[in-house]
């Protein structure tokens, strides 16, 4: 079965200010990635700040191009002038989730507007108001803008606006650092929940090896850009074989990780 993604010796690099005004570095930001995202394999992609995950997620979304190496989405390869099926097939829930919805919109208009960009067929009013439902928000709040939401409500609503076209693949991206605990854990539970009724395949990128954990079946450690260790998520934090991941679970407690 041919991979959900997979990169081949992938490396993206940037030209950074030096130690001189008039000075540019080059800075490594990924490094030679193999990585394969078996179809169906829900994968956490987890590291420190600054490994590389943020790149990681505009390479594989097509945002950018990387400098040496291929990214290929369903054996196809790439790019942010080729997108291919790319862009009909996987949803992204961002960090921040202002930068998904437009604060002039009503919010029910943007949980609309991928159905209308990508020439999906039905009554999308209906589909609008059948996901407002499913994330826990009532769908008369459809005529609403965003600022009459807290953060974990629009958290919610960025996650119906991705879940709208039906994807095959759902890309989230720290999607519960902005919100308390309380939220934290409702919200987890949910996004659990909706991609098991959907069969959508989730690709969390994350620090919290507690959320990691609860929702993938597949870890990926990235430390300095690279890819360090690979595997089935419990066997990965049970038996951790690189250093950046034993620095990652010596950070929390284990009833955070394996709870």
């Amino acid at each position: 079965m041919t991979a959900t993604f997979a990169l081949e010796g992938v490396t993206r690099r940037y030209s950074v200010p030096g130690d001189r005004p008039w000075r540019r570095v080059t800075r490594t930001a990924i490094n030679r990635i193999d990585l394969e995202v078996p179809a169906g394999r829900d994968l956490a992609i987890v590291g420190a700040s600054g490994s590389g995950k943020s790149t990681l997620l505009r390479l594989l979304l097509a945002l950018e191009a990387p400098d040496a190496g291929t990214v290929r989405f369903r054996g196809e390869a790439v790019s942010p002038r080729s997108p291919g099926a790319l862009r009909r097939s996987v949803g992204v829930v961002p960090q921040d989730p202002g930068s998904s919805l437009d604060p002039r919109l009503p919010v029910g208009a943007s949980v609309r507007e991928p159905l209308e960009c990508l020439g999906v067929g039905g009554d999308h009013g209906a589909r609008v108001a059948q996901l407002l439902d499913a994330v826990g928000l009532d769908p008369a709040v459809a005529k609403r803008r965003p600022a009459a939401f807290s953060g974990g409500e629009r958290q919610r609503i960025a996650l119906a606006r991705a879940l709208a076209p039906r994807p095959d693949v759902l890309i989230a991206d720290e999607p519960f650092s902005a919100v308390d605990p309380t939220t934290r854990r409702r919200l987890v539970a949910l996004v659990g929940d909706l991609v098991r009724a959907s069969g959508t395949q989730l690709l969390l990128v994350s620090h919290d090896l507690g959320i990691a954990s609860r929702l993938c079946a597949d870890v990926a450690v990235l430390d300095a850009g690279r890819v360090v260790e690979t595997g089935p998520i419990a066997a990965v934090f049970a038996h951790p074989s690189a250093e950046a991941t034993r620095a990652l679970l010596d950070a929390v407690l284990p009833v955070e990780v394996m709870g």
